[in-house]
């Protein structure tokens, strides 16, 4: 269907190039000449002369591609070609005049024969048709060396896409064992003291990663699937912290359909608890915010923590945090805003801007809309 649809353009544009030169080669003759040679004439003689030489152009573009201009023996081949637009040049000439002489020529009463026509003229015509076939021969080679261009951007794309993707690929992997890591870490320490607070862990923490395996294909996922994700993990680290974890969600209707790169909270989250209810022996809150700001979506996650000694030394990013913002880049390349500061009270702020791009209504329901966590915000302490 594609080759079909190609050939149609082809024609179409043979059609229409052949009807410009004619309508174009008549007016320059007729306000050159004009008085001299019929309109009707200049018109049909054009569109002889044109029509042949679209003939012949698959022809010369077949010549082009037996000897390229790009081979190592440009030279030959260019001589070659020379040679082929001189042979097409005195073939269409004599066709062309043939053609007209034996049907409408207003001036044949000045030639006897159509060989004396030729004799007499042919050294006139020639030059301008040799000219016509080295024109048509630079369109040939014009077209060739832009479909090669848009063919190598092409594969430039899609090799920029694969290496996003792996990319991607790789900085999931690295993500998957950090958070794993810890947390086998944490059930080890509780194999033998709670023993079912461990086998809790372990369930949770093998549904967190049935679901993290289901999703990587995806390099977008909803604002609310990733908070999913996130209950997923405050699942996990409430067997370990107890009543002194909670969290509290302020979320902008709509906001929850927006696209987010997959797996964008967790490390957030995980460093607000590593960072924040690991190293303080009171209750901590997280508090994670999501609006809309003009065309962006703004994403700030808040935890309370230890106060910093130095609170004037600069952040230090772990994997969580570099991760995160080399995850962004792949996205939005420089389209994002990712800001960390320390609280002078203790704890960490994160803010995110992104550009928000949403799903359709009906796709954001069969995702589940909100999930249970966000509609039962302070349930994590009763879980």
């Amino acid at each position: 269907m594609r080759k079909d649809l190609s050939v149609i353009t082809r024609f179409k544009i043979a059609i229409l190039g052949w009807a410009a030169a004619s309508v174009f080669f008549t007016a320059v003759l007729v306000l050159s000449d004009f008085g001299h040679k019929p309109v009707g004439f200049a018109l049909y003689s054009n569109a002889i002369h044109f029509g042949l030489w679209t003939l012949a152009v698959p022809l010369l573009a077949k010549a082009i591609h037996v000897f390229p201009f790009r081979d190592s023996r440009r030279l030959r081949n260019a001589t070659v070609i020379l040679v082929v637009v001189v042979a097409f040049a005195m073939l269409i000439v004599f066709i062309h005049w043939a053609i007209l002489f034996a049907t409408y020529f207003p001036e044949r009463s000045s030639y006897p024969t159509f060989a004396a026509f030729l004799e007499s003229e042919l050294v006139r015509f020639l030059p301008f048709d040799i000219l016509v076939g080295l024109v048509l021969v630079v369109a040939v080679e014009g077209w060739r060396v832009m479909q090669d261009f848009q063919a190598e951007r092409m594969r430039s794309t899609d090799l920029e896409r694969q290496l996003a993707v792996s990319r991607l690929d790789a900085l999931r992997m690295q993500l998957h064992p950090h958070f794993l890591f810890n947390t086998l870490h944490a059930i080890a320490g509780l194999i033998t003291e709670q023993p079912q607070d461990a086998r809790r862990m372990t369930i949770s923490l093998g549904e967190f990663l049935r679901r993290t395996l289901q999703d990587t294909a995806e390099p977008l996922h909803t604002l609310a699937e990733e908070l999913e994700f996130v209950d997923l993990y405050l699942s996990i680290e409430k067997v370990r912290l107890g009543e002194r974890l909670t969290i509290h969600y302020e979320l902008e209707s709509g906001v929850t359909a927006g696209l987010v790169p997959s797996l964008l909270l967790q490390p957030l989250v995980e460093n607000a608890v590593r960072h924040g209810a690991a190293r303080i022996a009171g209750p901590c809150e997280i508090r994670f915010r999501a609006s809309r700001q003009g065309n962006d979506l703004l994403l700030s996650l808040e935890n309370d923590g230890p106060k910093l000694l130095s609170p004037s030394a600069p952040a230090r990013f772990g994997v969580g945090l570099t991760n995160t913002t080399a995850r962004l880049r792949l996205h939005y390349v420089d389209g994002f805003r990712f800001q960390y500061n320390s609280r002078p009270q203790g704890g960490a702020q994160v803010t995110i801007a992104i550009p928000f791009r949403a799903t359709a209504p009906e796709e954001e329901e069969s995702h589940g809309g909100v999930p249970d966590v966000i509609a039962n915000a302070h349930h994590y302490t009763d879980r």
